[in-house]
Protein backbone atom coordinates (compact mmCIF):
# COMPACT_ATOMS: atom_id res chain seq x y z
CA UNK A 1 0.00 0.00 0.00
CA UNK A 2 1.45 3.36 -1.05
CA UNK A 3 1.33 6.07 1.59
CA UNK A 4 1.28 9.78 0.66
CA UNK A 5 4.48 11.71 1.42
CA UNK A 6 4.65 13.29 4.86
CA UNK A 7 4.83 16.74 3.24
CA UNK A 8 1.42 16.18 1.60
CA UNK A 9 -0.06 15.14 4.93
CA UNK A 10 1.28 18.25 6.67
CA UNK A 11 -0.08 20.52 3.94
CA UNK A 12 -3.47 18.80 4.19
CA UNK A 13 -3.54 19.26 7.98
CA UNK A 14 -2.51 22.90 7.64
CA UNK A 15 -5.34 23.54 5.19
CA UNK A 16 -7.86 22.00 7.59
CA UNK A 17 -6.55 24.06 10.52
CA UNK A 18 -6.68 27.25 8.47
CA UNK A 19 -10.23 26.59 7.35
CA UNK A 20 -11.37 25.89 10.89
CA UNK A 21 -9.48 28.83 12.42
CA UNK A 22 -11.05 31.58 10.26
CA UNK A 23 -14.76 32.24 10.77
CA UNK A 24 -16.42 34.58 8.29
CA UNK A 25 -18.13 37.63 9.78
CA UNK A 26 -20.29 40.39 8.29
CA UNK A 27 -18.68 43.79 8.88
CA UNK A 28 -20.17 47.20 8.11
CA UNK A 29 -17.61 49.76 6.96
CA UNK A 30 -18.91 53.32 7.32
CA UNK A 31 -16.47 55.65 5.54
CA UNK A 32 -18.27 58.90 4.77
CA UNK A 33 -17.32 62.54 4.25
CA UNK A 34 -13.62 61.81 3.89
CA UNK A 35 -10.85 62.91 1.59
CA UNK A 36 -9.58 60.37 -0.91
CA UNK A 37 -6.26 59.94 0.94
CA UNK A 38 -8.14 59.06 4.13
CA UNK A 39 -10.44 56.66 2.28
CA UNK A 40 -7.43 54.76 0.92
CA UNK A 41 -6.33 53.91 4.48
CA UNK A 42 -9.82 52.62 5.29
CA UNK A 43 -9.83 50.58 2.09
CA UNK A 44 -6.52 49.00 3.13
CA UNK A 45 -8.17 47.71 6.32
CA UNK A 46 -11.16 46.56 4.27
CA UNK A 47 -8.87 44.73 1.85
CA UNK A 48 -7.19 42.91 4.74
CA UNK A 49 -10.59 41.80 6.07
CA UNK A 50 -11.71 40.57 2.65
CA UNK A 51 -8.51 38.57 2.27
CA UNK A 52 -9.39 36.85 5.54
CA UNK A 53 -12.69 35.74 4.01
CA UNK A 54 -15.03 38.17 5.77
CA UNK A 55 -18.11 39.71 4.18
CA UNK A 56 -17.97 43.53 4.11
CA UNK A 57 -20.70 46.05 3.37
CA UNK A 58 -19.26 49.48 2.58
CA UNK A 59 -21.09 52.78 2.86
CA UNK A 60 -19.13 55.68 1.35
CA UNK A 61 -19.71 59.17 -0.01
CA UNK A 62 -16.94 58.75 -2.58
CA UNK A 63 -17.05 56.33 -5.53
CA UNK A 64 -14.76 53.30 -5.48
CA UNK A 65 -13.98 52.93 -9.20
CA UNK A 66 -10.24 53.27 -8.64
CA UNK A 67 -10.12 51.12 -5.49
CA UNK A 68 -9.00 47.50 -5.80
CA UNK A 69 -11.26 45.21 -3.76
CA UNK A 70 -11.67 41.48 -4.25
CA UNK A 71 -13.97 39.29 -2.19
CA UNK A 72 -17.45 39.30 -0.70
CA UNK A 73 -18.07 43.05 -0.69
CA UNK A 74 -21.22 45.14 -1.16
CA UNK A 75 -20.95 48.89 -1.81
CA UNK A 76 -23.61 51.48 -0.97
CA UNK A 77 -22.85 54.95 -2.34
CA UNK A 78 -24.40 57.97 -0.64
CA UNK A 79 -23.64 60.74 -3.17
CA UNK A 80 -23.12 63.66 -0.83
CA UNK A 81 -20.25 65.94 -0.01
CA UNK A 82 -19.98 68.95 2.27
CA UNK A 83 -19.48 72.28 0.51
CA UNK A 84 -15.75 72.80 -0.04
CA UNK A 85 -13.91 75.53 1.81
CA UNK A 86 -12.48 78.28 -0.31
CA UNK A 87 -8.87 77.47 0.45
CA UNK A 88 -6.30 79.96 -0.79
CA UNK A 89 -2.60 80.08 -0.17
CA UNK A 90 -1.98 81.50 3.28
CA UNK A 91 -5.64 81.69 4.35
CA UNK A 92 -5.20 78.82 6.83
CA UNK A 93 -2.93 81.00 8.98
CA UNK A 94 -6.02 82.75 10.36
CA UNK A 95 -6.83 80.58 13.39
CA UNK A 96 -10.23 82.20 13.93
CA UNK A 97 -11.23 81.48 10.35
CA UNK A 98 -10.11 77.86 10.73
CA UNK A 99 -12.15 77.56 13.92
CA UNK A 100 -15.28 78.94 12.29
CA UNK A 101 -14.82 76.59 9.36
CA UNK A 102 -14.48 73.61 11.66
CA UNK A 103 -17.74 74.32 13.50
CA UNK A 104 -19.51 75.12 10.25
CA UNK A 105 -18.45 71.73 8.86
CA UNK A 106 -19.59 70.01 12.04
CA UNK A 107 -23.04 71.61 11.71
CA UNK A 108 -23.24 70.56 8.06
CA UNK A 109 -22.18 66.97 8.75
CA UNK A 110 -25.66 66.15 9.97
CA UNK A 111 -27.05 66.84 6.47
CA UNK A 112 -25.70 63.47 5.37
CA UNK A 113 -28.29 61.69 7.50
CA UNK A 114 -31.09 63.43 5.59
CA UNK A 115 -29.98 62.16 2.18
CA UNK A 116 -32.39 59.72 0.46
CA UNK A 117 -29.65 57.13 -0.15
CA UNK A 118 -28.72 57.23 3.56
CA UNK A 119 -32.34 56.79 4.64
CA UNK A 120 -32.70 53.84 2.27
CA UNK A 121 -29.62 52.26 3.85
CA UNK A 122 -30.98 52.72 7.38
CA UNK A 123 -34.35 51.24 6.31
CA UNK A 124 -32.91 48.07 4.79
CA UNK A 125 -35.45 45.27 5.10
CA UNK A 126 -34.96 42.75 6.40
CA UNK A 127 -32.47 44.48 8.66
CA UNK A 128 -29.06 42.84 8.04
CA UNK A 129 -27.03 41.36 10.84
CA UNK A 130 -23.63 42.96 11.27
CA UNK A 131 -20.99 41.61 13.62
CA UNK A 132 -19.10 44.91 13.76
CA UNK A 133 -19.34 48.55 12.73
CA UNK A 134 -16.01 49.87 11.44
CA UNK A 135 -16.23 53.67 11.42
CA UNK A 136 -13.79 55.90 9.59
CA UNK A 137 -13.33 58.47 12.33
CA UNK A 138 -13.23 62.16 11.46
CA UNK A 139 -15.09 64.18 14.12
CA UNK A 140 -18.23 62.10 13.50
CA UNK A 141 -19.14 60.65 16.89
CA UNK A 142 -22.84 61.06 16.01
CA UNK A 143 -22.52 58.18 13.50
CA UNK A 144 -21.99 55.75 16.38
CA UNK A 145 -25.77 55.66 16.46
CA UNK A 146 -25.52 53.32 13.46
CA UNK A 147 -23.97 50.69 15.75
CA UNK A 148 -26.98 51.02 18.04
CA UNK A 149 -29.34 50.80 15.06
CA UNK A 150 -27.82 47.51 13.90
CA UNK A 151 -27.07 46.30 17.45
CA UNK A 152 -23.37 45.60 16.93
CA UNK A 153 -20.08 46.67 18.56
CA UNK A 154 -18.11 49.54 17.06
CA UNK A 155 -14.45 50.12 16.23
CA UNK A 156 -12.91 53.19 14.61
CA UNK A 157 -10.05 53.90 12.21
CA UNK A 158 -8.05 57.09 12.70
CA UNK A 159 -5.80 58.10 9.81
CA UNK A 160 -3.04 59.62 11.95
CA UNK A 161 -1.52 59.84 15.43
CA UNK A 162 -4.42 59.77 17.94
CA UNK A 163 -5.85 63.25 18.39
CA UNK A 164 -7.57 64.56 21.51
CA UNK A 165 -11.02 63.51 20.25
CA UNK A 166 -9.86 59.90 19.86
CA UNK A 167 -8.06 59.84 23.21
CA UNK A 168 -11.13 61.10 25.05
CA UNK A 169 -13.34 58.66 23.13
CA UNK A 170 -11.21 55.72 24.29
CA UNK A 171 -10.23 57.05 27.72
CA UNK A 172 -6.57 57.06 26.69
CA UNK A 173 -4.31 59.28 28.86
CA UNK A 174 -3.08 62.48 27.24
CA UNK A 175 0.26 63.43 28.74
CA UNK A 176 0.11 66.95 27.36
CA UNK A 177 3.23 68.03 29.21
CA UNK A 178 5.50 65.91 27.01
CA UNK A 179 3.32 64.50 24.18
CA UNK A 180 2.79 67.12 21.43
CA UNK A 181 -0.54 66.78 19.68
CA UNK A 182 -0.78 66.17 15.91
CA UNK A 183 -2.79 69.35 15.22
CA UNK A 184 -0.47 71.58 17.26
CA UNK A 185 1.38 73.53 14.56
CA UNK A 186 4.06 74.51 17.09
CA UNK A 187 4.43 71.05 18.68
CA UNK A 188 4.46 72.55 22.16
CA UNK A 189 5.65 70.91 25.37
CA UNK A 190 5.63 71.96 29.01
CA UNK A 191 3.35 74.71 30.33
CA UNK A 192 2.54 76.06 26.86
CA UNK A 193 1.40 72.58 25.80
CA UNK A 194 -0.77 72.32 28.90
CA UNK A 195 -2.40 75.67 28.16
CA UNK A 196 -2.91 74.68 24.51
CA UNK A 197 -4.46 71.43 25.73
CA UNK A 198 -6.88 73.31 27.96
CA UNK A 199 -7.95 75.43 24.99
CA UNK A 200 -8.30 72.33 22.80
CA UNK A 201 -10.42 70.59 25.43
CA UNK A 202 -12.72 73.62 25.55
CA UNK A 203 -13.16 73.45 21.77
CA UNK A 204 -13.71 69.70 22.01
CA UNK A 205 -16.48 70.23 24.56
CA UNK A 206 -18.21 72.77 22.28
CA UNK A 207 -17.84 70.45 19.27
CA UNK A 208 -19.23 67.54 21.25
CA UNK A 209 -22.39 69.58 22.00
CA UNK A 210 -22.92 70.01 18.25
CA UNK A 211 -22.40 66.29 17.62
CA UNK A 212 -24.72 65.39 20.52
CA UNK A 213 -27.44 67.57 19.03
CA UNK A 214 -27.09 65.88 15.62
CA UNK A 215 -27.10 62.44 17.24
CA UNK A 216 -30.20 63.18 19.32
CA UNK A 217 -32.18 64.40 16.32
CA UNK A 218 -31.50 61.21 14.32
CA UNK A 219 -31.05 58.61 17.08
CA UNK A 220 -33.50 59.81 19.75
CA UNK A 221 -34.00 58.30 23.19
CA UNK A 222 -35.43 55.98 24.41
CA UNK A 223 -35.28 54.02 21.15
CA UNK A 224 -31.50 54.51 21.05
CA UNK A 225 -28.94 54.76 23.88
CA UNK A 226 -27.75 58.25 24.92
CA UNK A 227 -24.94 59.89 22.96
CA UNK A 228 -22.34 59.54 25.74
CA UNK A 229 -23.25 55.88 26.23
CA UNK A 230 -22.45 55.17 22.59
CA UNK A 231 -19.18 57.11 22.83
CA UNK A 232 -18.13 55.00 25.82
CA UNK A 233 -18.96 51.78 23.95
CA UNK A 234 -16.29 52.03 21.21
CA UNK A 235 -14.28 48.84 21.54
CA UNK A 236 -11.14 49.56 19.51
CA UNK A 237 -9.24 52.36 17.77
CA UNK A 238 -6.94 51.51 14.85
CA UNK A 239 -4.51 54.37 14.28
CA UNK A 240 -2.60 54.90 11.02
CA UNK A 241 0.56 55.69 12.97
CA UNK A 242 3.79 54.00 14.04
CA UNK A 243 4.79 55.49 17.36
CA UNK A 244 8.27 53.93 17.53
CA UNK A 245 9.58 55.53 14.34
CA UNK A 246 7.28 58.54 13.94
CA UNK A 247 6.86 59.51 17.58
CA UNK A 248 6.07 60.91 20.00
CA UNK A 249 6.40 58.06 22.49
CA UNK A 250 3.17 58.15 24.48
CA UNK A 251 1.07 55.90 26.74
CA UNK A 252 -1.40 53.70 24.84
CA UNK A 253 -4.21 51.52 26.12
CA UNK A 254 -4.57 47.96 24.78
CA UNK A 255 -7.59 49.20 22.82
CA UNK A 256 -5.39 51.71 20.92
CA UNK A 257 -3.59 49.84 18.13
CA UNK A 258 -1.02 51.26 15.68
CA UNK A 259 -1.44 50.11 12.06
CA UNK A 260 0.82 52.65 10.35
CA UNK A 261 1.98 51.51 6.91
CA UNK A 262 -0.97 49.20 6.23
CA UNK A 263 -1.51 50.76 2.80
CA UNK A 264 2.14 50.58 1.80
CA UNK A 265 2.69 46.93 2.66
CA UNK A 266 -0.16 45.79 0.40
CA UNK A 267 0.72 45.02 -3.21
CA UNK A 268 -1.59 46.90 -5.56
CA UNK A 269 -1.86 46.72 -9.35
CA UNK A 270 -0.47 50.18 -10.07
CA UNK A 271 0.30 51.40 -13.57
CA UNK A 272 3.91 50.58 -14.30
CA UNK A 273 6.02 53.67 -14.84
CA UNK A 274 9.36 53.27 -16.55
CA UNK A 275 11.98 55.74 -15.40
CA UNK A 276 15.44 56.41 -16.76
CA UNK A 277 17.96 54.11 -15.13
CA UNK A 278 20.84 56.58 -15.03
CA UNK A 279 19.11 59.77 -13.90
CA UNK A 280 18.18 60.75 -10.36
CA UNK A 281 14.63 61.89 -9.79
CA UNK A 282 12.71 64.36 -7.63
CA UNK A 283 9.01 63.94 -6.82
CA UNK A 284 6.80 67.02 -6.32
CA UNK A 285 3.15 67.05 -5.21
CA UNK A 286 1.01 69.38 -3.09
CA UNK A 287 -1.68 66.77 -2.48
CA UNK A 288 -5.14 65.96 -3.78
CA UNK A 289 -6.85 68.93 -2.08
CA UNK A 290 -4.68 71.48 -3.90
CA UNK A 291 -5.30 72.51 -7.49
CA UNK A 292 -2.96 74.47 -9.75
CA UNK A 293 -5.97 75.69 -11.74
CA UNK A 294 -6.69 78.37 -9.12
CA UNK A 295 -3.06 79.20 -8.36
CA UNK A 296 -1.61 82.57 -9.41
CA UNK A 297 0.82 82.58 -12.33
CA UNK A 298 3.72 83.78 -10.20
CA UNK A 299 3.36 80.70 -7.96
CA UNK A 300 3.79 78.39 -10.94
CA UNK A 301 6.73 80.47 -12.16
CA UNK A 302 8.40 80.20 -8.76
CA UNK A 303 8.61 76.43 -9.06
CA UNK A 304 9.46 76.45 -12.76
CA UNK A 305 12.39 78.81 -12.18
CA UNK A 306 13.63 76.86 -9.16
CA UNK A 307 13.41 73.52 -10.97
CA UNK A 308 15.30 74.95 -13.92
CA UNK A 309 18.37 75.03 -11.66
CA UNK A 310 18.41 71.21 -11.50
CA UNK A 311 18.63 69.96 -15.12
CA UNK A 312 20.46 66.79 -14.04
CA UNK A 313 17.37 65.53 -12.21
CA UNK A 314 14.10 64.31 -13.69
CA UNK A 315 11.40 66.15 -11.73
CA UNK A 316 7.97 64.48 -11.64
CA UNK A 317 5.49 67.27 -10.94
CA UNK A 318 1.83 66.54 -10.15
CA UNK A 319 0.24 69.40 -12.07
CA UNK A 320 -3.36 69.99 -13.21
CA UNK A 321 -2.95 73.61 -14.32
CA UNK A 322 -2.66 75.26 -17.73
CA UNK A 323 0.30 75.34 -20.13
CA UNK A 324 1.77 72.01 -19.02
CA UNK A 325 3.04 71.21 -22.54
CA UNK A 326 4.64 74.64 -22.84
CA UNK A 327 6.48 74.24 -19.52
CA UNK A 328 7.82 70.82 -20.54
CA UNK A 329 8.88 72.08 -23.98
CA UNK A 330 11.15 74.67 -22.33
CA UNK A 331 12.47 72.25 -19.68
CA UNK A 332 12.92 68.69 -20.89
CA UNK A 333 13.72 67.37 -17.41
CA UNK A 334 10.31 68.41 -16.06
CA UNK A 335 7.59 65.73 -16.23
CA UNK A 336 4.13 67.25 -15.67
CA UNK A 337 0.96 65.18 -15.31
CA UNK A 338 -2.33 65.40 -13.43
CA UNK A 339 -1.41 62.22 -11.59
CA UNK A 340 1.80 60.31 -11.00
CA UNK A 341 2.13 56.98 -9.15
CA UNK A 342 3.80 58.72 -6.21
CA UNK A 343 4.32 55.57 -4.21
CA UNK A 344 6.03 53.87 -7.15
CA UNK A 345 8.26 56.88 -7.83
CA UNK A 346 9.39 57.17 -4.21
CA UNK A 347 10.18 53.47 -4.23
CA UNK A 348 12.72 53.90 -7.06
CA UNK A 349 16.39 53.74 -6.09
CA UNK A 350 16.95 56.95 -8.06
CA UNK A 351 14.53 58.95 -5.85
CA UNK A 352 16.62 61.61 -4.11
CA UNK A 353 14.09 64.18 -2.88
CA UNK A 354 10.39 64.56 -2.21
CA UNK A 355 8.84 68.05 -2.26
CA UNK A 356 5.57 67.67 -0.38
CA UNK A 357 2.70 69.53 1.28
CA UNK A 358 3.16 67.39 4.39
CA UNK A 359 0.01 65.28 4.35
CA UNK A 360 0.13 62.23 6.60
CA UNK A 361 -0.03 59.79 3.70
CA UNK A 362 2.76 61.49 1.76
CA UNK A 363 5.05 61.64 4.81
CA UNK A 364 4.39 57.97 5.49
CA UNK A 365 5.40 57.06 1.94
CA UNK A 366 8.60 59.11 2.19
CA UNK A 367 9.40 57.48 5.54
CA UNK A 368 8.69 53.98 4.24
CA UNK A 369 11.06 54.42 1.29
CA UNK A 370 13.61 56.61 3.10
CA UNK A 371 13.44 59.71 0.86
CA UNK A 372 14.39 63.12 2.38
CA UNK A 373 11.92 65.98 2.01
CA UNK A 374 11.37 69.68 1.48
CA UNK A 375 8.02 70.59 3.02
CA UNK A 376 5.55 73.24 1.85
CA UNK A 377 2.57 73.14 4.26
CA UNK A 378 -0.78 74.53 3.15
CA UNK A 379 -3.47 73.67 5.70
CA UNK A 380 -4.75 71.36 8.44
CA UNK A 381 -2.19 69.24 10.26
CA UNK A 382 0.47 69.68 7.56
CA UNK A 383 2.47 72.29 9.50
CA UNK A 384 2.60 70.06 12.56
CA UNK A 385 3.55 67.04 10.45
CA UNK A 386 6.40 68.90 8.80
CA UNK A 387 7.58 70.41 12.08
CA UNK A 388 8.04 66.88 13.42
CA UNK A 389 9.70 65.87 10.16
CA UNK A 390 12.23 68.70 10.44
CA UNK A 391 12.90 68.00 14.13
CA UNK A 392 13.83 64.42 13.25
CA UNK A 393 16.25 65.57 10.57
CA UNK A 394 14.37 64.13 7.60
CA UNK A 395 14.38 67.42 5.70
CA UNK A 396 13.39 71.07 5.97
CA UNK A 397 10.25 73.20 5.69
CA UNK A 398 9.54 76.43 3.82
CA UNK A 399 6.56 78.77 3.97
CA UNK A 400 4.37 79.01 0.88
CA UNK A 401 3.67 82.67 1.63
CA UNK A 402 5.87 84.92 -0.50
CA UNK A 403 7.95 81.92 -1.56
CA UNK A 404 10.83 82.88 -3.88
CA UNK A 405 12.48 80.60 -6.41
CA UNK A 406 15.94 81.33 -4.98
CA UNK A 407 14.77 80.21 -1.52
CA UNK A 408 13.27 77.02 -2.93
CA UNK A 409 16.28 76.13 -5.06
CA UNK A 410 18.60 76.73 -2.10
CA UNK A 411 16.53 74.37 0.09
CA UNK A 412 16.51 71.74 -2.65
CA UNK A 413 20.26 72.01 -3.11
CA UNK A 414 20.85 71.70 0.62
CA UNK A 415 18.60 68.62 0.92
CA UNK A 416 20.32 66.98 -2.05
CA UNK A 417 23.90 67.74 -1.04
CA UNK A 418 23.81 67.05 2.72
CA UNK A 419 23.81 63.35 3.50
CA UNK A 420 22.54 63.88 7.05
CA UNK A 421 18.95 64.08 5.78
CA UNK A 422 19.10 60.83 3.83
CA UNK A 423 20.92 59.07 6.68
CA UNK A 424 18.35 60.19 9.28
CA UNK A 425 15.32 59.12 7.29
CA UNK A 426 16.98 55.86 6.19
CA UNK A 427 17.47 54.94 9.84
CA UNK A 428 13.87 55.85 10.64
CA UNK A 429 12.72 53.83 7.62
CA UNK A 430 14.45 50.76 9.03
CA UNK A 431 12.63 51.26 12.34
CA UNK A 432 9.34 51.71 10.51
CA UNK A 433 9.68 48.37 8.74
CA UNK A 434 11.11 46.39 11.69
CA UNK A 435 7.99 44.89 13.31
CA UNK A 436 6.92 41.51 14.70
CA UNK A 437 3.75 41.51 12.53
CA UNK A 438 2.66 43.46 9.50
CA UNK A 439 -0.08 46.04 9.98
CA UNK A 440 -2.72 44.07 8.03
CA UNK A 441 -2.37 41.09 10.38
CA UNK A 442 -2.47 43.34 13.43
CA UNK A 443 -5.64 45.08 12.23
CA UNK A 444 -7.49 41.88 11.36
CA UNK A 445 -6.47 40.13 14.56
CA UNK A 446 -7.85 42.86 16.80
CA UNK A 447 -11.04 43.36 14.81
CA UNK A 448 -11.71 39.63 14.92
CA UNK A 449 -10.83 39.69 18.63
CA UNK A 450 -13.54 42.29 19.26
CA UNK A 451 -16.07 40.17 17.36
CA UNK A 452 -15.06 36.94 19.12
CA UNK A 453 -15.46 38.56 22.52
CA UNK A 454 -18.73 40.33 21.64
CA UNK A 455 -17.44 43.86 21.92
CA UNK A 456 -14.46 43.09 24.18
CA UNK A 457 -15.75 45.18 27.08
CA UNK A 458 -12.86 43.92 29.17
CA UNK A 459 -10.65 46.29 27.11
CA UNK A 460 -12.60 49.36 28.24
CA UNK A 461 -10.64 51.88 30.28
CA UNK A 462 -12.28 52.74 33.63
CA UNK A 463 -11.53 56.37 32.78
CA UNK A 464 -14.48 56.31 30.36
CA UNK A 465 -16.88 56.20 33.28
CA UNK A 466 -15.47 59.36 34.86
CA UNK A 467 -16.78 62.83 34.20
CA UNK A 468 -14.48 65.77 33.49
CA UNK A 469 -13.98 66.73 37.13
CA UNK A 470 -13.29 63.16 38.22
CA UNK A 471 -10.94 62.36 35.34
CA UNK A 472 -8.73 65.39 36.02
CA UNK A 473 -9.16 65.07 39.83
CA UNK A 474 -10.48 68.64 40.02
CA UNK A 475 -12.55 67.77 43.07
CA UNK A 476 -9.42 66.47 44.85
CA UNK A 477 -7.41 69.54 43.90
CA UNK A 478 -10.26 71.77 45.05
CA UNK A 479 -10.35 70.09 48.48
CA UNK A 480 -6.55 70.03 48.91
CA UNK A 481 -5.82 73.54 47.71
CA UNK A 482 -9.04 74.90 49.16
CA UNK A 483 -8.05 73.41 52.52
CA UNK A 484 -4.57 74.96 52.27
CA UNK A 485 -6.05 78.37 51.48
CA UNK A 486 -8.46 78.03 54.40
CA UNK A 487 -5.64 76.95 56.74
CA UNK A 488 -3.49 79.89 55.67
CA UNK A 489 -6.43 82.27 56.21
CA UNK A 490 -7.08 80.86 59.71
CA UNK A 491 -3.40 81.07 60.65
CA UNK A 492 -3.18 84.66 59.42
CA UNK A 493 -6.31 85.53 61.43
CA UNK A 494 -4.84 83.94 64.56
CA UNK A 495 -1.55 85.72 63.98
CA UNK A 496 -3.29 89.10 63.58
CA UNK A 497 -5.21 88.61 66.85
CA UNK A 498 -2.07 87.62 68.68
CA UNK A 499 -0.39 90.75 67.36
CA UNK A 500 -3.27 92.92 68.63
CA UNK A 501 -3.14 91.21 72.03
CA UNK A 502 0.61 91.79 72.32
CA UNK A 503 0.24 95.44 71.40
CA UNK A 504 -2.40 95.97 74.13
CA UNK A 505 -0.21 94.30 76.72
Amino acid sequence: MNRPPISHILLWMLAICSAVGVESHHILGLFVNLHRSQLLVHMAVTRALLQRGHQVTLVTTLPLEEVELEGNVTHILVPWQQPADEDHLGSATDWLLRLLRMFNRLEQSGDLLDQPAWKDFMRLSPKPHFDLLLLGYHFNDHLLGVAAHFNCPAAIISTQQPIGFVNSLMGNPEERWYVPQPYDSRQRSGISAWLFGAWEKLMEAVARRVLRRIYSSHFPEPHYPPFETMRRSVALALNNHHMISEGPIAPLLPSMVDIGGILLEQKLNETFLEVSGNRSLIVFSLGTRFTWKRSPDHFVQTFTQAFAQFPDYDIYWTYDGPNASEIMSHHSHLKLAKWWPQRQLLGQQQACLFITHGGKGSLTEALYYGVPMVGLPLLGDQRANLLKMGAKGWGMTLSTQNLRHAELSKAMGSALSHSRYSKSISKASHLYRDRPMNASDVATFWLEYVIRHRGAKHLYSPARQLDFMQYYSLDVYAIVYGGLVLLIAVLRRINSRLSVTRSIV
